[in-house]
């Protein structure tokens, strides 16, 4: 016989096994159990209608032409700090939260392995494909025990300091083309470069992913001779981002019928999966000539590393690292150097330091001169607070859990908005203005000073760039020091202006990117 148990013993149960693995997970659990008697039940969270929802998208409703942050600020003033967000067309509910102890409670009890929705395009694809290549390895965007499985194996290859440091030369050269790619490119007299400039960001950024993720450089930061391999992987990526927020975010119906963004969507990926499996069996052929030449290196690449797992697998990864490195990397390069132009004083201090390592410009980087550039970090932290790359941080609740008062299930699609926080003055003195300073340790600054820029109750679950926990960004350590690099060696080679309107310059899907021209003045700075 079938025992029935009641969600209070459930609760319980689920508190004695977080206590077995995570102590500070187990206080969190105990006080839900507590709080779940009393809580409001799910159904009467506030929120749209589904009618409402789907009319609000189409034209004339009162979402349409919005973008998605402008939608859930919407939510925000509508509904309070949760709102509910009724599934259509086969789509989770889903639950929207403004509040940084909302936040803290969904990390704090998202398990060994947390569910991360909105990858949705990239599942169905993979997992609908004729061949099954993908049956036994979805990649990162699975979630789950087979997730767990591949993050685990990539993590020590992609998470450690010393696979980092074998790219920083690489990177180097990819930087120095970009450099030399700004030169040709801009105007010899007023020395602005076209207004299409974000297509340049994208291509360093697509450059800088692919000498790890294909081990190799691809040449589309030439002005002539661009491979047209190359060109045609870089053009499926903007095609599968475009998509994303269309199939992923917006109602649609592409999991019953094959619809016009969803077949453009899937013959990109049909070309990535094409390409990419080229690169890697070019690559396989140099590791093997290299190694029986006996010209075998002292390190391995990331994917030699990863071919050790399983040729399978480091296809996979070199896709899914394309597909999730390019435009968020794109967009934060876009926000360094808007801030860059707005904020000349901190662009000098910026200069001087970097100088002060590196004061020739024939002379790189060592990963010992990045260490020892604490404004250099501090200005990147700033300027993803003033321009986040994404407005949320999506999650599955791992378990009951009462947010706001209300009764939420396991498994519930959660959309937390900390974007909406960063500029809070409550958390972040003098929120409107650029302040890298507030990212260094500040001393004999008293609690009540006006020079107090950081308040020191913040919560550590609001400025998350990179994410929480198990699912940290895997690129992370990679992205930091491209990051590092780009802006370092722009600012000594480059006077930075922007002589244009700046009033609203990114537009957001679900990660940000420039409405505006990027035609920045870039100047030769003289030693």
């Amino acid at each position: 016989m079938l025992r029935v148990i009641t969600v209070k013993q459930a609760l319980r149960a689920s508190s004695q096994l977080a206590a077995t693995r995570n102590p500070e997970a187990c206080s969190y659990v105990q006080q839900i159990a507590s709080e779940w008697e009393t809580a409001k039940p799910f159904k009467e969270i506030p929120g749209p209608t589904r009618w409402q929802l789907f009319r609000g998208f189409q034209k004339g409703g009162q979402y349409h032409q919005l973008e998605m942050n402008e939608v859930m600020r919407l939510h925000k003033q509508q509904f309070g700090d949760i709102s509910l967000v009724p599934g259509l067309f086969g789509m989770p509910s889903t639950v929207v939260l403004f509040n940084e102890e909302s936040f803290e409670r969904v990390y704090r009890t998202e398990g060994q392995w947390p569910i991360r929705g909105g990858s949705e395009p990239v599942i169905h694809y993979r997992s609908n494909r004729k061949d099954k290549f993908f049956k036994d390895c979805i990649g990162l965007f699975s979630n789950g025990v087979d997730w767990g499985k591949q993050r685990s194996a990539v993590n020590p290859v992609l998470m450690q300091h010393r696979n980092v440091a074998v790219y920083l030369k690489p990177m180097q050269r990819v930087n120095h083309q970009f450099v030399q790619h700004i030169r040709e490119i801009r105007d010899q007299e007023s020395k602005e470069v076209p207004g299409d400039f974000l297509n340049s960001v994208k291509q360093l950024t697509f450059e800088s992913v692919a000498t790890v993720a294909l081990d190799k450089e691809l040449g589309l930061l030439r002005e002539t001779n661009q491979p047209p391999k190359a060109r045609k992987l870089f053009k499926n990526i903007e095609v599968l981002m475009e998509s994303f927020f269309v199939l992923g975010v917006r109602p649609s119906i592409y999991k019953y019928i094959s619809t016009p963004t969803y077949r453009k969507f899937s013959q990109a990926m049909d070309e990535l999966f094409d390409t990419c499996s080229t690169y890697v069996n070019e690559a396989i052929d140099r590791i093997e000539k290299k190694s029986a030449q006996g010209n075998s290196k002292d390190y391995k690449s990331v994917l030699e590393q990863l071919l050790q797992v399983d040729r399978k697998f480091a296809t996979v990864m070199a896709m899914d690292m394309l597909i999730g490195g390019v435009d968020t990397t794109t967009s934060a390069i876009s926000g360094l150097l808007l801030n860059l132009a707005k904020n000349p004083e901190k662009q000098q201090r910026l200069r001087e330091e970097v100088l002060s390592k590196l004061p020739s410009l024939d002379r790189d980087f060592t990963m010992e001169d990045l260490k020892s550039l604490p404004y250099l970090r501090a200005f990147i932290k700033e300027s993803m607070r003033v321009y986040p790359v994404t407005f949320a941080n999506v999650r599955s609740a791992g378990t009951d859990i009462v947010l706001d008062g209300y009764r939420i299930p396991r498994g519930t699609h959660l959309i937390m908005t900390n974007s909406f926080l960063l500029n809070d003055e409550r958390i972040y003195p003098r929120a409107n203005e650029f302040i890298p300073e507030r990212w260094l340790r500040q001393k004999d600054v008293k609690e009540d000073s006006s020079d107090v820029l950081m308040n020191k109750n913040t919560s550590s679950f609001i400025y998350l760039p990179f994410g929480f926990g198990p699912r940290l960004c895997v690129g992370k350590r990679i992205v930091d020091l491209e990051l590092e690099l780009t802006l370092s060696n722009l600012v000594r080679n480059f006077k930075i202006e922007y002589k244009h309107p700046i009033e609203n310059p990114f537009k957001c899907t679900f990660i940000f990117m420039p409405r505006i021209p990027l035609n920045f003045k870039f100047t030769d700075l003289k030693y």
